[in-house]
């Protein structure tokens, strides 16, 4: 059992570095709590996020690919055909930071994490649509419904649009948080291998992202 549970791990950390390659001390604890709220405030508070409307259209081209893809793999099946373009939209970042991490990419892998806090946004946006009185869609014809609608329906979720909405707002968020911290701490890390003293002082000003 302690084997299979270290093959699992080694697929996030295989170096054992430490959570997502880094442990956390107080500040970044308190950096990425405080930036998942207020980003997730910013998601949804009166003045709704038009930078994060800009990013999602970086994640939205991978989602369209998702449904002729699927839809060839699955043979034509409708119901494959509606999931894959949010398949692909979520799976095709979380399998690009794996990917990074297996080889030790740190950077890149936060760079992953923040597409995918993207995706989720993109993917909280349209999982509560019936929430909106005007959505927009793409690639669809006038009688098109958003993939959404019906998989509330195979999913039995219908009525819980708005808890599927925040659920993924807070996850972009988080994410968001998580991986403006980690790129910060692993650039940081590059350009300052031996965690030299910029200062020459010994108060650890300079180390913020790199000490507890």
């Amino acid at each position: 059992m302690r084997n299979l549970w270290h093959s699992f791990w080694d697929i996030f950390d295989p170096y054992r570095r430490g959570p997502l390659f880094h442990k956390y001390g107080w500040k970044g604890v308190l950096f990425i709590a405080a930036g998942t709220y207020f980003l997730y405030r910013w998601y949804v508070g009166p003045r709704h996020c038009p930078f994060a409307g800009v990013l999602w259209l970086m994640t939205i081209g991978i989602h369209e690919a998702g449904h002729p893809i699927f839809r060839f793999i699955s043979g034509g099946n409708f119901v494959w055909t509606i999931w894959g373009g949010t398949v692909m939209e979520l799976g095709v970042p979380i399998l690009a930071y794996l990917s990074f991490l297996r080889r030790g990419r740190e950077i890149q892998a936060d760079i992953c994490l923040l597409l995918l806090s993207i995706a989720c946004y993109s993917v909280g946006h349209y999982a509560g649509c019936s929430l909106d009185p005007v959505i927009s869609l793409l690639n669809a014809g006038p009688e098109t419904l958003p993939d959404w609608d019906y998989m509330h329906k195979w999913l039995g979720t219908e009525g819980y649009e708005w808890h599927f909405r925040h659920a993924f707002y807070g996850l972009s968020a988080f994410l968001a948080a998580l991986g403006v911290y980690l790129t910060a701490v692993h650039f940081w890390n590059w350009t300052n291998p031996d965690g030299h003293n910029y200062n020459d002082d010994d108060d650890g000003h300079d180390r913020f992202f790199s000490r507890g």
